[in-house]
């Protein structure tokens, strides 16, 4: 083939459906004999519940059912990632609310507006208990204690051994608390769900169709929820408007629409308010450090101490977690740094829940470390780009481990803040700043300066099939799941480089879990790397499947086999493609990315 179509600018093959109205959410997404579901919500932050009255509303013009968490006897869901399995969320609080917003009854209408009207007519009795909402202060002896059982607001941590002996040898140390503030996830699209039961008799005991990054993940957590055979759960992501981290796992929430609609036998369905969201999604970064690096007079780093307050939020959940792994995974950054000790504790406080948000863990950490090198730059009188450039790891450190245990494949840091450096014209802007000091202006020019690297790609592998039919068009399918980013078009690409079949010619199937057999969805910035390695290989092996036939039918070596870009029309390949008469499945496993250690698993059709 002649060129190549990565690295072009291509026009989106998924956005005209959304463009002309066509797009189908959760919420958009039609059911016949569809309930509405809606939950109270508590008003205040931590509580005893005293009694739940649910008399007048379950009486309310349209409503079917009303539930407090005693009704329903639901499951607990397993959370996302476990932190501490002692600090579990039921469905519906029972005893006690520990934030504002937590659900505590569910009502089930004819419609929504019923369901919206009825909820006014809960009437809840609760116990105001003093509140914990700063991570730093829910660590003292005397705070308010979420969990009484745990005898403190202590989620889990790690303390190292080291402590302040890091920074020992050091001719000047710089300390700063740097509090990375906490933020809502805030998607278009909220969360959604619609639960439609099953059997025995039907092919599934229960379709949702969710708003989620990971259906796959989300399947799982179904089946791990409510005993069922994950082959009897599908699930189903339509088109989904943002997710940021915000959206994995099985929430609360699905959790009692599952629940719902199993009970009532008829599809059930709950479309998040922004108000809910802005309470009850879980929010993101919520860090408190005390970092100190320490640093010889000529400016080389000599080592760091970092001491970090996770804030879990209510519920030991994903967040708090957070501190103790990513963040320590990335503190050592792009520098060259000897020694480093790192202690972390993530603490419950009477607040929304922390989960993951753009990057989960890892800005926190370049945050903090690229304050403390700017502290430094002050203190020694060095400017910020020479600083960093004197401590960066060098091209010949790598393959490198970090003091922390992070490997590290390759880098050249250096190389790219040079040419940030002068796509901004760097010393005109510092020319600039320093004239308008002198001139004793008003409006004044700040400048910052950040380098960082950053681990992507989590996971156990990622899932794609590539399948050629006997008209010329191909099919992609793939474990990823998109949410705004793009993939149907970036892997329609990767097939159309490979194979010379015009984007227009590949249809995209993901996030259906019946159509998909297997994957671990989005996030981490994992799509491309994982997900677009695993299409890019099953492409390349139905290449060399199709050069084999065609070989044994010109009776040529494979190796004089060339393929020939499709330029017009898809038809023109059926009768190359037709010889592949068979249908078999091939897997295969290989690395995708330098450094990564996670492998690709790849299915080809041909």
């Amino acid at each position: 083939m002649v060129g190549s179509l990565l690295g072009t600018e291509v026009r989106r093959i998924e956005d005209p459906e959304l463009l002309r109205g066509r797009g189908i959410f959760v919420a958009n997404h039609h059911v016949n004999g569809v309930l509405h579901v809606g939950f109270a919500r508590s008003p205040v932050a931590h509580a005893l519940i005293r009694s739940i009255d649910l008399t007048a509303a379950a009486a309310a013009p349209g409503i079917v059912a009303a539930y407090a968490a005693a009704d329903l006897e639901l499951p607990i869901p397993p959370p996302f990632l476990v932190l501490n399995p002692l600090c579990e969320r039921p469905p519906l609080a029972t005893d006690r609310v520990r934030f504002a917003g937590e659900p505590v009854a569910a009502l089930v209408g004819e419609t929504a507006a019923a369901v919206a009207d009825a909820l006014e007519l809960v009437d809840v009795d609760y116990e105001p208990l003093p509140v914990a909402a700063d991570p730093e202060r829910a660590l003292e002896p005397d705070a308010p204690q979420q969990f009484p059982e745990l005898g403190s607001n202590v989620a889990g941590g790690e303390r190292d051994p080291l402590g302040a002996g890091v920074l020992d040898g050091a001719d000047v140390v710089v300390r700063a608390r740097l509090e990375n503030q906490r933020v809502a996830v805030v998607p278009m699209e909220g969360n959604a769900i619609i639960a439609i039961p099953g059997g025995a008799e039907r092919e599934f005991d229960i379709t949702v169709y969710l708003s989620t990054q990971m259906p796959h993940g989300a399947r799982d957590g179904i089946a791990a929820t409510f005993g069922w055979a994950p082959e009897r759960i599908r699930v189903i992501a339509p088109h989904v408007g943002g997710g940021f981290g915000g959206k994995g796992g099985v929430t609360s929430e699905h959790a009692a629409v599952i629940g719902i609609a199993r009970r009532l036998g008829r599809p059930a369905r709950w479309i998040e308010t922004r108000s809910e969201n802005m309470q009850a999604m879980p929010h993101g970064r919520a860090q408190v450090q005390f970092a100190e690096l320490g640093l010889k007079r000529d400016g080389t780093i000599s080592g760091l101490r970092c001491r970090v307050i996770g804030d879990c939020g209510a519920y030991a959940g994903f967040g708090g977690l957070l501190a103790i792994a990513t963040t320590r995974m990335m503190a050592q950054g792009v520098y060259r740094i000897p020694a480093i000790s790192y202690d972390s504790v993530a603490a419950l406080t009477n607040t929304t829940p922390v989960g993951a948000f753009r990057g989960a863990g890892r800005p926190e950490a370049t945050a903090m470390l690229e304050r403390l090198i700017d502290i430094a730059a002050a203190e020694l009188d060095r400017g910020p780009v020479e600083l960093r450039r004197q401590n960066f790891l060098a091209p010949e450190d790598f393959p490198h481990t970090t003091v922390v245990g992070t490997k590290y494949d390759s880098g050249d840091y250096d190389l790219p803040l040079t040419e940030a450096l002068r796509l901004a014209d760097y010393d005109g802007l510092r020319a600039e700043q320093a004239r308008r000091i002198e001139a004793g202006e008003h409006l004044l020019l700040g400048i910052g300066v950040s380098t960082y690297v950053e681990i992507t790609g989590g996971g156990d592998g990622e899932y794609a099939e590539v399948e050629v039919h006997d008209d010329g068009r191909a099919t992609i399918k793939v474990g990823t799941s998109s949410h705004g980013q793009g993939h149907a078009t970036s892997f329609a690409m990767i097939v159309a480089d490979a194979l010379g079949i015009p984007m227009e010619s590949i249809d995209f199937v993901q996030s259906d879990t019946a159509a998909v057999p297997r994957g671990e969805g989005t996030g981490g910035s994992r799509s491309l790397q994982l997900g677009g390695s695993a299409v890019r290989e099953a492409s390349e092996q139905v290449l060399r499947r199709a050069k084999e036939l065609a070989a044994s039918r010109l009776e040529a070596a494979v190796e004089d086999i060339e393929p020939e870009a499709i330029r017009r029309s898809s038809a023109a390949s059926t009768s190359a493609i037709r010889s592949c008469s068979s249908s078999t499945a091939l897997e295969d496993r290989t690395g995708v990315s330098p450094g990564t250690n996670v492998p690709s698993r790849s299915a080809v059709r041909w």
